[in-house]
């Protein structure tokens, strides 16, 4: 039954999130896997790709966001790209904090890394200024196709048909909690029949009865995103020209959030000494989340005593449940001296010998929908189960900022500087003013 539902995961991905992107490139994704995937890695050759000429003595440095266990993921990659690629020297320098941030200083001060990870945020800065390298010529020597992902996480890293990012991962959400804390209320534990009103009556109960705060959610557009559309709302209208902020289901999503919040029974990771929400629950802080499959590798990683579990998000009173997909991706700095190096580098990151060994860690899903069935950890399972039901929010070239000013509207309504009204009302302005090129 849990094989099924994982093979029927991988079309409905394809198929299902594909709609999210009117107007989006038209490719129809692999039914099968590829024969080439089919095949064990065996010692340093590939068998997903071709092997590619590179520099000589090329040296690239690689940086990306992530804490710890993120860092040793991608250390443990150069190691098999070295197995290919002996003559490579890969210089890895994570940046876990403000990494958008300080990137985008480094571009602008000609120090940016020849590697870098690539989100909504920075393909919007860089994707249409010619600071990140078009990808398909090295893909297409190696033998790599775009139908070789599932198509629509291409979308956000595609400009004018040329693809500037190989999307590394992607995620959904689901509903994270700690058994302990509702075995303390005396209340049962979540299911995937819960909806929102009983995360709140649970949030309630625990925060009363119990050391633990009920529910952790930060002012953040990801998390948000499930809540809004479970009421069949969006951020923007179907061809990314309309900002759909200041409509009822953004609000009353927001609302519903707002008065846990006013209550006492909804708290942000600041707010209980985290650095973020997956950080509360390890820490026993906080009893319900929600986050993704990279809590697996983490919880193990950072809290291997901490029995915690999860559940699909919860729906909404109206039977509806949705989730929100998300990806990022590698791509190379235009600018690079070593451009065959660095695209070799990003093709073995992102292919599939090197998700698969990245799948079996718990820390992230692969790209390849043929290898949805590498999934094994019980709650991992059940986080990705909301990939039958979610949609990538992405809304155009804008997407960064128009998440960026999702977040910031909730950040109003929970510092009480704005009330739901005001605050989306100004954050639907300033989304048509980011549409119109103002």
């Amino acid at each position: 039954m849990k094989k099924a539902l994982l093979l029927m995961m991988a079309f409905m991905l394809v198929f299902t999130v594909t709609t999210v992107f009117a107007g989006g490139q038209k490719e129809k994704a692999p039914t099968t896997a590829p024969a080439q995937a089919k095949k064990a890695m065996a010692g340093a050759e590939p068998t997903s790709f071709t092997k590619l000429e590179v520099e000589k003595g090329a040296t690239i440095v690689f940086s990306g966001w992530g804490d710890q266990t993120e860092q040793k993921i991608y250390r443990d990659s150069i190691v098999r790209f070295n197995k290919i690629y002996p003559d490579v020297t890969v210089d890895y320098q994570p940046i876990p904090a403000d990494f958008q941030t300080k990137l985008k200083a480094m571009m602008a001060g000609g120090t940016a890394p020849d590697v870098f990870y690539v989100d909504d945020q920075l393909m919007t800065a860089f994707g249409s200024t010619g600071q990140l390298l078009p990808l398909d010529d090295y893909m297409g020597k190696a033998k790599v196709s775009r139908k070789d992902f599932i198509t629509a996480l291409l979308t956000i890293f595609t400009y004018k048909g040329k693809t500037y990012g190989l999307p590394k991962d992607w995620g959904t959400l689901g509903l994270v909690y700690l058994p302990e804390a509702f075995k303390e209320a005396g209340i049962a534990e979540p299911n995937d029949n819960w909806t929102w009103d009983d995360i709140a009556k649970a949030a309630k109960a625990i925060s009363e009865k119990t050391k633990y705060k009920g529910f952790c959610q930060n002012a953040d557009w990801a998390r948000f995103a499930p809540w809004v559309f479970e009421l069949g709302g969006t951020y923007t209208n179907a061809d990314y020209t309309k900002a759909a902020l200041n409509t009822e289901p953004v609000k009353k999503a927001a609302s519903y959030i707002l008065k846990m919040k006013k209550d006492g029974f909804l708290v942000t990771s600041a707010d209980v000494g985290a650095g973020w929400a997956g950080e509360a629950i390890g820490k026993k802080l906080v009893a319900m989340t929600y986050e993704g499959g990279w809590m697996v590798n983490y919880m193990r990683n950072q809290f291997p005593d901490v029995n915690w579990k999860a559940v699909q998000v919860a729906k909404a009173s109206n039977g509806k449940r949705a989730d929100v997909i998300f990806t990022n991706a590698i791509g190379v700095n235009a600018h690079t001296k070593y451009p065959k190096a660095a695209a070799a580098f990003t093709i073995f990151v992102t292919s599939r010998e090197n998700q698969a060994e990245i799948t079996k860690t718990g820390f992230a899903y692969s790209t390849h929908p043929d290898q949805i069935n590498l999934i094994k950890d019980p709650n991992d399972k059940e986080i990705a189960a909301g990939g039958l039901v979610g949609k990538v929010a992405y809304w155009g070239p804008n997407t960064g900022k128009i998440n960026d000013q999702v977040s910031k509207a909730l950040e109003r309504i929970y510092l009480g500087t704005m009330s739901v009204d005001e605050s989306f009302a100004q954050a639907d302005k300033k989304v048509n003013a980011i549409l119109a090129g103002e």
